[in-house]
């Protein structure tokens, strides 16, 4: 392995060398400077003024969303599914008060017991593996022709 990065160094090195000896300058006969030229010159002033104009936009974007989600919730829009978290979050209270602490170890042990049931079998594992290596391939080969 080490004898691959000496020989990667001394290819770099070679190539760089190469380089460094061949350099020509290209003409510019000024052009870099009449171009920079004739780009409009930003300015302070406006450049405050569009800075001002988005933080005015933020605001009214977040009072909007504010305002929106106030409206919905006057309307009852959101009334069923407040309902239900309200009857969820007393379920989970009253399930967490009542327990039974000194039967923990037995509902431990029937789940456990249980946990069979609740796995996947091997067909099922294989399937979900086979997928899942599918869709990364996908997803890479997606990634790399983006990049190209």
């Amino acid at each position: 392995m080490e004898k691959n990065k000496q020989y990667i160094s001394s290819d770099e090195a070679l190539i760089a060398s190469f380089f460094a000896e061949h350099r020509e300058p290209i003409a510019d006969n000024g052009f870099t400077e009449r171009v920079l030229s004739a780009l409009p010159q930003r300015e302070n002033a406006s450049w405050a003024e569009a800075m001002r104009l988005r933080r005015w936009s933020l605001w009214l974007n977040v009072l909007g969303t504010i305002a929106g989600i106030g409206l919905l919730i006057y309307l009852g829009v959101f009334t069923e599914w407040m309902q239900f978290l309200q009857h969820l979050s007393n379920r989970l209270i009253s399930g967490v008060l009542y327990f039974d602490y000194s039967n923990l170890l037995v509902q431990f042990m029937l789940f456990l017991h249980r946990l069979h049931e609740l796995m996947p079998s091997p067909t099922q594992l294989l399937a979900i593996a086979l997928t899942s290596m599918i869709l990364t391939a996908v997803g890479i080969k997606r990634v790399v022709t983006d990049l190209q």
